[in-house]
């Protein structure tokens, strides 16, 4: 119904200026154009918006439990990373330290 009043209005509007309302005559540009238009405007929003919505919510009730276990599994990951890198400091310090002993012993 929506889109039927859409189309009614765009006919009347293109009518009113002047054009013709052939549909041969449209080039691509054109197509693309009324099509963009035609997504952009507020009902075309409303309704696929109460068109997706609910499946979204279908969707993220299915996979919720699984985001968790992926969002766990990444902090996981982070945090042995995080410690993995402390490590390297410290034994990146206590190499300098053995290192800089031994130059001055051989010297």
């Amino acid at each position: 119904m929506v889109f039927k009043n859409i189309r009614l209005k765009k006919c009347k509007q293109e009518t009113s200026k002047g054009e013709t309302s052939n549909m041969t005559a449209l080039t691509h540009s054109n197509i693309a154009y009324h099509c963009i238009n035609f997504l952009k405007s507020e009902e075309i929003k409303k309704e696929m918006s109460a068109i997706i919505n609910p499946i979204m919510d279908y969707f993220l009730k299915q996979i919720h439990i699984y985001l968790y276990f992926f969002l766990f599994f990444i902090f996981i990951s982070f945090v042995l990373h995080l410690g993995v890198l402390f490590l390297l400091l410290k034994y990146n310090i206590r190499f300098k330290k053995l290192y800089n002993k031994l130059n001055k012993l051989q010297l």
